[in-house]
Parts: structure tokens; C-alpha cells; sequence
């Protein structure tokens, strides 16, 4: 199966859309005052230029010096926020409703209380980017069409990047990066130093294949037709970066069914909490909006809620959410080809909407319950014993089959935490590091939350097995695991009746009590 270049989009009900996280930082800072030097340099000058008045208090004078600080401070920082502002300006005017956020700051706050259920933002659709924009654009249409929503953006964003201050979307496009740290966009060599043990390695590799397989067909479809693109600069490299920005900052919109790039909440930072903002299209009002989710204080940092793992969140944008609640990491199981019961068991899983080869998620704070009911199913010997598989209570079978189950998931994460190249301590010795490269400090970051997801769960099965005493046998019972050792003990503590038992048993014989009745 090719893998699929584009971000999985979720089961309703299971994870709200496949929204993507800013990989960094894009708004415009909020500027700083300046250092204490230049701040008593500057007080200084503005002192000096006043004569002392007789008879005054000077402090008046350091007053005055103080506001003409803040008023340089106040000048300066208009000119850095420029390009945000601007775009809010533009926003306001297009009918946006943008009130309720600052984006003055780095991290986008809200300016008032807002409670549950509250709009912090709203966008008229016809200023979010769609399919129908890039089907719009003629010099990207033709080049687009049959490929996939997130392609179609892509060569949507380098033909309006191409396009410069004559684009219409040029206060919004200049504020997405130009690329992004997302694994999919490093050197065979760097996955395979940085991922080294991850199950993040296989995906990375398997999406950069699938993103060259694409811009091999674009480029072929350039070379047969000249005349396409004509007026746009586009290489392998242009198109990459433009398809992990556009995987990193594209908003899946459930209600729709399609993925959009949207001006300010696309550089929203996303959250895996479930009370981060819920951002979708409102039918009735035509209007994407970012509803919230809980009470919201003034001041309070606004982040949109994605139901990822850190695991795809790192793959659409180099990032990783520290204790991000949606996190989990999976585990394949699958049912005996060899098993007697197999046909029966099968009959079962599907029934109940699995199949014989399944995939479970693994957290760091519990243990699934499906999981470990799959496995108790695997495991069953005896017909009987399927009617007690329950797969809604964590109820056991017997304890000979958990004692199995529990062994299996025991040994697979034993394996997956040796087959990184260091320990959990190790990455936290690597992330203390402050100078620590980009690519590294990500890496790191993903592994470690990796790995102590394998260890929680490590933890959890240990202390499962903790009150099972005995080791089960081929006829299903369970037998002390020290029973070769009590054996041995009694035999000891016997030797010292032996010689008696031997006496006893020639005094027997010479009476014949053991002699058959008829030679009595």
C-alpha cells in the first residue's frame, strides 16, 4: 500500500479532525523593552537635554525621562507588529470577528473572559483557502487537479509566494514559515541517527518516499506541458517545504470535510487537551469559527484542540506537546493461524468490529481494556473459556491464560525500549543541553515520550503479575514457580526417616501383608 502523504484524517467520534500544530512560533513577537544599558543610555540623554530647574523636585525630570522610554518602546513595537496587525486590520474589514484575541503577543491571548461555548474567532469562508481556491488559481489549477487537498494547497502556496506583494493573500502568506523541522523533510541518514528504535522511523520514511513519488508525477506532467506553471518558480525542494507547511498549519474541517488554511488560526499552536478551542465550519452562518471549549480568562493563552499523538504530531511538524493528553503509542496483536479455535475466534473479533490483525492503543496512564480482552482471546484453549472473554469489563479469564497474556505484553515491551539506542535518563540528560540542535532537541523530545509511554506500560503489566503465584502447565492448571525447589526441601527433611520407613517396610514383608489373599 503507498503511503499516504497527507495527514490521516480521524474517525468522528475518536479524534476531532486532523488539524495540524504550528511547528514554531510564527507570529511577531510582542516586543521587549530594551536591555538596562540602552534603557539608562537613552534616560541618560533624555535627562540631559533638560535643564535642571531651581527650586523643582528632579524627580519630575526622571518622570519625564521614564515616558519618553515608553514612548520610544511604544514606537518601536508598532513597527514590529506591522505585518499581524495589518492582516487583523484586512481580517476586520473582510467581516473576521477577531476581537476577542491579542495578537500583539508571541503566544496568542485572549483580551476578556469568554465562558463555555463562547466564539473567540470567526472567519467568513470565503477568506479560509480551500480546494476552490487552488482550482481558482490558473496558474496552479491544471497542475492540481486529481491530486490530493493538501498537494493542491501546497502548489496553491508556492504560486501566491511566487507572486509576491501582488498577491492578494500576501499579508497572510508571509506568515507561515518557509519550511518546517517535520522528520519527513530530513536525510535517510538523519531518520535513521535520530529515530533510531521509534516507530516514528518507518512513517517518516515511508511519507518521504510517497512526497518524491509525487513530485516525480508533477514533474513529469511539467516536462510533457511547458506551458503549465509557466509563471511560477518550481523545483523538488520548493515543493517539499510547501507541502510540510501546509500539512503543519492546515485546518481539517469536519462539518465540510475539508482541509483549509486559515488566516490567524493557522498559526494557532494545538493542544491535545480536550479543553482547547474547537475550530470548524459553521454551516448556517457560512463562517469558519473557534468556539471554546471551557471558561477562558483574560489574558489566557488560546490553543486549538487536536486529538493527535505525538507520534503524528512530530510527522506533520517536527514538534512535540509536553504531556500531551492524547498521546499513546500502538501495539499489533493478532490470532493463531494455528489455533484448533481459530475459525471460531475469528467469527468472534469480527463481529465485534475487529480483525485478525489488530492494532491497540497503549497510554501512559492506563491500561485498554480491548487490548488485553483481544489477548485473553488469543490465548483460549478450552471453547468454554470464549463465553468469559468480556470485551467492555477487565475481567479474567483464568489465571493461567493472564499469566500468558500478561508474559507476551511484558517481553514485546521489553523489546521495544532496547531497540532505542539509550534510556529514559539518557534523554533527559540530552534535552538539558540548551544548545542542543533543532532536529536533536525534537528528536529527543519524541523519544522520550515514547519511552515512557513502553515504560508506564512496562510498569503496569509487572504489577498485574505481581499477585499471580504459579506457572501454568499444558493441561491449564498453575504449579508454584518454586516447585522444583520444594521437591528438593522435602526430600532433605526426609532423609532422616528413611531408615526407619526401611525397616518398616521388611517388617511388612516378612508378616506378608502385601502377599496376595490366596497364598495367605
Amino acid at each position: 500500500m503507498t503511503a499516504c502523504v497527507c495527514v490521516r484524517v480521524r474517525v468522528p467520534g475518536v479524534m476531532d479532525g486532523d488539524v495540524a500544530a504550528c511547528p514554531r512560533d510564527h507570529l511577531v513577537a510582542r516586543p521587549k523593552l530594551r536591555s538596562s544599558t540602552a534603557l539608562h543610555g537613552l534616560a541618560r540623554s533624555a535627562h540631559l537635554q533638560q535643564p535642571t530647574p531651581r527650586g523643582q523636585d528632579v524627580g519630575r525630570n526622571c518622570r519625564r525621562a521614564e515616558r519618553l522610554v515608553l514612548a520610544a518602546s511604544a514606537q518601536q513595537g508598532t513597527a514590529t507588529t506591522t505585518p499581524l496587525l495589518h492582516l487583523q486590520e484586512r481580517l476586520q474589514d473582510s467581516g473576521a470577528t477577531v476581537d476577542a484575541l491579542d495578537l500583539s503577543y508571541k503566544q496568542c491571548v485572549t483580551t476578556r473572559k469568554l465562558r463555555h461555548g463562547e466564539v473567540l474567532l470567526s472567519i467568513p469562508g470565503d477568506i479560509a483557502v480551500t480546494r476552490e481556491d487552488v482550482a481558482a488559481d490558473t496558474a496552479c489549477a491544471q497542475l492540481a487537479s486529481g491530486r490530493s487537498e493538501l498537494v493542491g494547497l501546497a502548489l496553491w502556496l508556492v504560486s501566491q509566494r511566487c507572486k509576491g506583494k501582488a498577491s492578494p493573500w500576501h499579508d497572510f502568506v508571509q506568515l507561515l514559515p518557509h519550511t518546517t523541522n517535520s522528520p519527513v523533510l530530513w536525510s535517510t541518514e538523519q531518520q535513521s541517527e535520530l529515530l533510531q528504535g521509534s516507530p516514528t522511523l518507518q512513517e517518516a520514511q515511508a511519507r518521504a518516499k510517497a512526497l518524491s513519488a509525487e513530485w516525480d508525477s508533477i514533474h513529469e506532467q511539467l516536462q510533457a506541458d511547458s506551458s503549465q506553471h509557466s509563471e511560477t518558480t518550481l523545483d523538488k525542494e520548493a515543493f517539499c517545504q510547501a507541502v510540510a507547511v501546509v500539512v503543519a498549519h492546515a485546518a481539517y474541517l469536519p462539518s465540510v470535510e475539508c482541509f483549509a488554511l486559515l488566516p490567524v488560526a493557522s498559526t494557532l499552536e494545538r493542544t491535545g487537551a480536550d479543553t482547547g478551542a474547537a475550530l470548524d465550519y459553521d454551516v448556517d452562518n457560512a463562517c469558519v469559527t473557534l468556539t471554546a471549549q471551557r471558561t477562558i480568562r483574560p489574558g489566557e493563552q488560546v490553543k486549538i484542540y487536536d486529538g493527535r499523538p505525538n507520534t503524528e504530531m512530530f510527522l506533520a511538524t517536527g514538534t512535540v506537546e509536553e504531556n500531551n493528553l492524547s498521546d499513546y503509542l500502538t501495539v499489533q496483536v493478532n490470532l493463531v493461524a494455528a489455533d484448533k479455535l481459530y475459525m471460531l475466534k475469528k467469527q468472534v473479533v469480527q463481529s465485534l468490529g475487529f480483525d485478525v490483525k489488530q492494532e491497540f492503543p497503549i497510554y501512559a496512564d492506563r491500561m485498554p481494556t480491548q487490548l488485553l480482552a483481544y489477548l485473553r482471546l488469543s490465548r483460549v484453549q478450552d471453547s468454554a473459556e470464549i463465553a468469559k472473554v468480556n470485551f467492555e469489563r477487565d475481567s479474567l479469564v483464568s489465571q493461567s491464560n493472564e499469566y500468558e497474556v500478561l508474559q507476551l505484553l511484558l517481553a514485546d515491551m521489553r523489546d521495544r525500549l532496547t531497540a532505542y539506542p539509550g534510556s529514559i535518563e539518557d534523554e533527559l540528560k540530552l534535552l538539558q543541553n540548551k544548545k542542543l540542535p533543532e532536529q536533536q532537541r525534537a528528536a529527543a523530545q519524541l523519544r522520550f515520550s515514547e519511552k515512557i509511554v513502553l515504560q508506564k506500560t512496562l510498569d503496569a503489566v509487572r504489577r498485574r503479575l505481581a499477585p499471580i503465584r504459579g506457572i501454568p502447565t499444558k493441561g491449564g492448571k498453575m504449579i508454584s514457580p518454586n516447585a522444583d525447589l520444594e521437591d528438593i526441601f522435602s526430600t532433605i527433611e526426609n532423609i532422616p526417616n528413611a531408615p526407619k520407613k526401611l525397616f518398616a517396610g521388611i517388617k511388612s514383608w516378612a508378616r506378608g501383608d502385601k502377599d496376595p489373599t490366596w497364598k495367605r
